[in-house]
């Protein structure tokens, strides 16, 4: 298989894997899979997201990409452990401590696409529009979630995240589907 499906398959994964895994197999969808597998599929499908940045970095390297790429490793490094301790349901403290660290490390990760999308401008490999929207709609997301406090997040989160979300797992399959079509 070419690499550039892999790739965009990678971004389809990335764009779509947590939502499925979330929404259809998760305790709010069908209920298949408890709150601690949740989190553990959602996490496999969401490690796919560096992998493809990494890849069409080889493609086009900038420094832009090369710096949003770590950003968003180090981030989701952060998101993924905050998730991990929520869902053990340990009680007590553990839960104040996955709350404490989960939104400072997915603001990092949404930092990062945001730095990436922009360096994707400075390449050729998407149109102008695509990279554009991907940094826009990644720093939104990073703004939020940053300037938010817990107590904003708890209150509101709920009704603005999802939303923002969405939008950005959508540019994420269309990254894929440009990748995909990508001539070479």
């Amino acid at each position: 298989m070419p690499d550039k499906i892999v790739n965009g398959i990678l971004f389809i994964i990335a764009g779509l894997g947590s939502i499925a895994v979330y929404l259809a197999l998760g305790p709010e969808g069908t209920g298949l899979l408890d709150a601690g597998h949740t989190e553990k599929f959602a996490a496999y499908a969401l490690l796919t997201l560096p992998i493809a940045f990494m890849m069409t970095n080889n493609v086009a390297r900038n420094t832009y990409s090369a710096a949003g790429l770590l950003i968003i490793v180090v981030g989701l490094t952060i998101g993924l452990v905050s998730d991990a301790i929520n869902s053990t349901e340990l009680g007590g403290d553990s839960d104040i401590f996955g709350e404490a660290i989960a939104w400072t490390g997915w603001s990092i990760m949404y930092l990062g696409i945001s730095i990436t999308g922009i360096g994707y401008l400075r390449t050729n490999l998407f149109p102008k529009w695509l990279p554009g929207l991907l940094a826009v709609a990644s720093f939104v997301m990073f703004a939020f979630l940053a300037f938010s406090t817990t107590e904003m997040l708890a209150n509101n989160g709920g009704d603005i995240v999802p939303p923002i979300w969405v939008i950005n797992s959508l540019i994420l399959v269309i990254l894929g589907i440009f990748t995909m079509r990508r001539k070479e």
